[in-house]
């Protein structure tokens, strides 16, 4: 049994759920447990952790630039500042274990576990890993990768294991009636969701802007997240629109998930994951700034699989409504897309990898 567990998660909801959906099972196997999470001051886990019910201690580190920039050099002093911050949280707590989730936070939390001896687990849900991963996982007990593809990206692979990547787990799936009410739209209808995740796409918002109305034209529901900051002009657009239900941000997604036929949206590993729960055939649109460029690396994996199809940023207005109306009008792709991600998904991932830890640290005691 694990006692005392550190997280090391922050940054994007991408790192953060997974964490919190396998620290919620090893909760369910032992109450008692002591958990702690390690977070970057100033991100989205201050207000994400502690409203999930764990406790958080926050370092002062940013990501390195990709390109020559003196921010680099503050980045470099943040990395050694963190790496300190990180010995003392370790030394302190006395975990058993120490789990990253990858990203900028997980490295020196890691580095310094690695240091003491500690077991030490690294996760990468992405199909490219990305630089902290890199680094880390080397000197990692256990290295838990979403793709078998993604092995050949890693210097060691004797310590990797394939498994599902976890999502949170209050996702649910709702009668398709009962969530197409949700919207207020017609559920014999076939429905076209779109969204950029919590803050927006605009490349994706300015493409279905040029055919929203084509779509709808053609029988289509639309229902449409369109970020803050473009509401206001994506819902000028639809106003006179029945078949568009525009909102700034749906808090339950699930109700979306449950009543849609297609996704247009762009291709984190979260929101494949949650695709993949869902069943959902899928248009992705990588995010061309995401490090590395994993998303489009995500987007390609999935698509390598006949399990989605992806459109480049710099051809949306080119392919978007060619793309839509051929895929949501096809039934037998539908269905052939909707099985193949169904099989990416893994509603037991996150207890799985609980009792992976468990037995981590019940050999390491042995």
């Amino acid at each position: 049994m694990i006692n005392r567990i550190i997280f090391a998660a922050g940054g994007t909801g991408g790192h953060i759920y997974p964490a919190i959906a396998i620290a919620d099972e090893l909760v369910k196997l032992n109450s008692k447990i002591e958990i702690k999470f390690i977070g970057a001051k100033g991100r989205i886990e201050e207000k994400i952790i502690p409203a999930n019910g764990y406790k958080l201690e926050t370092i002062e580190i940013t990501g390195f630039r990709r390109s020559l920039n003196l921010k680099n050099i503050s980045a470099a002093f943040k990395i050694f500042k963190a790496l300190k911050e990180s010995k003392k949280i370790l030394k302190d707590f006395a975990p058993e274990l120490v789990y990253g989730t990858g990203g900028f936070v997980s490295g020196p939390v890691l580095k310094a576990a690695q240091s003491f001896g500690l077991t030490n687990v690294i996760e990468e849900g992405n199909y490219y890993p990305g630089v902290t991963v890199k680094l880390v996982s080397p000197k990692a007990d256990k290295v838990i990768l979403n793709f078998e593809g993604t092995k050949k990206f890693l210097k060691r692979t004797d310590n990797t294991v394939v498994m599902s990547y976890p999502v949170r787990e209050n996702m649910k799936q709702y009668n398709r009636a009962e969530a197409a009410k949700y919207f207020g739209l017609d559920e014999s209808k076939k429905t076209l969701f779109v969204f950029g995740g919590s803050q927006g796409a605009r490349s994706i918002n300015a493409g279905m802007l040029k055919c929203f109305n084509n779509i709808t034209g053609s029988g289509i529901q639309l229902i449409w997240q369109t970020g803050e900051s473009d509401f206001e002009m994506v819902n000028s657009a639809v106003s006179s629109n029945s078949s568009v239900k525009a909102l700034k941000y749906i808090d339950k997604i699930d109700y979306a998930y449950s009543c849609c036929d297609l996704v247009v949206c762009r291709s984190g590993i979260s929101t494949i994951m949650e695709l993949a729960g869902f069943g959902l055939p899928a248009i992705f649109v990588p995010y061309p700034q995401a490090s590395e460029n994993h998303q489009e690396k995500n987007a390609r994996a999935v698509t390598e699989k006949s399990a989605a199809e992806i459109i480049l940023d710099k051809d949306l207005n080119q392919k978007l409504e060619t793309t839509v109306l051929n895929l949501i009008n096809d039934d037998n792709r539908l269905n052939y897309m909707r099985n193949n991600i169904s099989k990416m998904a893994d509603k037991k991932a996150a207890s799985k990898i609980a009792a992976m830890l468990i037995e981590m640290v019940t050999k390491s005691k042995n």
